[in-house]
């Protein structure tokens, strides 16, 4: 949340507590009493969705942990390859191995999946070759599971921004909720007893107000300096 909707969930909450601590002034009037409770839903329906969009997603640091796989097994396949094209004058595999350690994580990830899918090929048809170089059959297994896994990670943060932005909305709409919810039931329904109560009516207008959290921590003013003495 914001710092005006974390202003405005915590005047409701005052309000909850204050009309909780004044149940016995209003708990015979059936409809004030299923007003609050549906404003005490709407709070809780805040709190959880308020924890929801603040919850840390593990989406970026998988795809972190999936493309450092794939690039670790992808360099030791090209290496190899790269010794068989440089033998056989392969300009076109000499091209495709071509790939550093410290610019593998620079590459874009599709990008890296293209190259890698094409690397794969390239090394299932000469897995005889590859195994003169300690290259067997169990890496070639693990490429293609990396390949796999990191292709399947890849979109995890792009989609988990955009859950994130729908819970944010989501929780906008329930702040709104509530709000209304005051307005258009439990604030009417405390000028009921403007006549036969003022002091809940009062004390009830005390806890509807918004404070500004933000704006009450104030800094100290900085002293001015002393006026020199007169000579």
């Amino acid at each position: 949340m914001n710092q005006a909707q974390t202003n405005r969930v915590t005047m409701y909450k005052a309000v909850a507590a204050y009309l909780d601590s004044q149940n016995s002034v209003w708990n015979g009037m059936a409809p004030f009493a299923a007003a609050v409770q549906d404003f005490k839903d709407k709070i809780a329906a805040i709190d959880d969705a308020a924890q929801q969009q603040e919850a840390p997603s593990g989406a970026s640091d998988s795809k972190a942990g999936a493309r450092d796989a794939l690039e670790d097994v992808l360099f030791l396949t090209s290496e190899a390859l790269g010794v068989l094209a440089h033998a056989s004058n392969d300009h076109d595999l000499r091209a495709l191995t071509d790939v550093h350690a410290s610019l593998l994580d620079k590459i874009p990830a599709d990008e890296l999946i293209n190259r890698a899918t094409l690397i794969l090929a390239r090394a299932n048809a000469r897995k005889t070759e590859l195994a003169t170089m300690q290259i067997t059959q169990a890496n070639l297994d693990e490429l293609a599971q990396a390949l796999q896994d990191f292709s399947a990670v890849k979109e995890q943060p792009r989609q988990a921004t955009v859950d994130r932005m729908t819970k944010t909305e989501s929780l906008a709409q329930l702040i709104r909720d509530a709000g209304g919810a005051l307005r258009n039931q439990i604030d009417r329904l405390v000028n009921l007893f403007r006549r036969s109560n003022p002091e809940f009516v009062s004390g009830y207008r005390g806890a509807r107000v918004v404070v500004d959290r933000a704006a009450t921590h104030s800094t100290k003013p900085v002293a001015s300096p002393p006026s020199p003495a007169n000579p």
